[in-house]
């Protein structure tokens, strides 16, 4: 599993909560609190109390159940984006409705959880979207690429390094891994063995579906003449 290096912070994460539920909240904060990294800033109801913090506290990292907080949209997500540009949100909701599911990766959120995380996968979500790294559960991941998890407990998460996110942008493009490593300054095994990794990762069989994963994911963009 990816650990990150947090030597280059001088400052806890900082997060905010937004989640109707009561005992949600108390069990984050309690999570939180016993981690020396992370600290919660603030916790939301509504999303009028959300956007109205995130205009004053501007947190690392925003959790949300999209689900559950009140008159919250999709599009929603793109305004938490404009109020505080550097704030990385963090789904953990349910995934019973796969169909929203899709819709709210399709906004480019750093990390999609659900509520059978664990401990471990919660605190490496947040240190991980705090370093622009996307990560989603297998849960998620299943629903994004359409496949069936033959193991409906598997929620390990999966964490994209920068490094990795630009090599399956390069890939989407059209590159050979001759011209990755090329571009890259990097050696033809070393992307290589990037993108074996990242395969392995994303549990994809082929080009074809790890190009879908990068479009619904927003990894890249499909221009409106290309689609029409």
């Amino acid at each position: 599993m990816f650990r990150m290096n947090l030597n280059s912070r001088t400052e806890p994460i900082s997060v905010l909560i937004a989640d109707t539920q009561f005992l949600i909240r108390e069990g984050l904060k309690a999570l939180f609190g016993a981690s020396d990294d992370i600290r919660v800033m603030g916790e939301a109801v509504t999303k009028e109390d959300l956007f109205s913090q995130l205009h004053v506290l501007r947190p690392d990292v925003v959790i949300i159940d999209h689900v559950n907080l009140d008159d919250f949209r999709i599009d929603d997500i793109e305004t938490i984006d404009t109020i505080s540009p550097e704030t990385k949100t963090l789904i953990i909701s349910d995934i019973k409705n796969p169909a929203l599911v899709k819709s709210v990766v399709e906004t480019g959120v750093m990390g999609f959880l659900t509520k059978t995380c664990d401990e471990n996968e919660i605190l490496t979500a947040v240190r991980a979207v705090v370093k622009s790294e996307k990560m989603y559960c297998h849960k998620v991941l299943d629903i994004v690429l359409e496949h069936k998890n033959e193991d409906p407990t598997d929620c390990e998460p999966t964490i994209l390094s920068q490094r990795e996110i630009e090599i399956i942008r390069l890939i989407a493009n059209g590159y050979t891994t001759a011209q990755i490593a090329e571009t890259l300054y990097r050696s033809f095994h070393t992307i290589a063995t990037h993108r074996k990794n990242i395969m392995k990762k994303l549990g994809v069989r082929s080009t074809s579906e790890l190009l879908l994963y990068a479009m619904n994911t927003r990894l890249i963009q499909i221009r409106e003449q290309e689609v029409g």
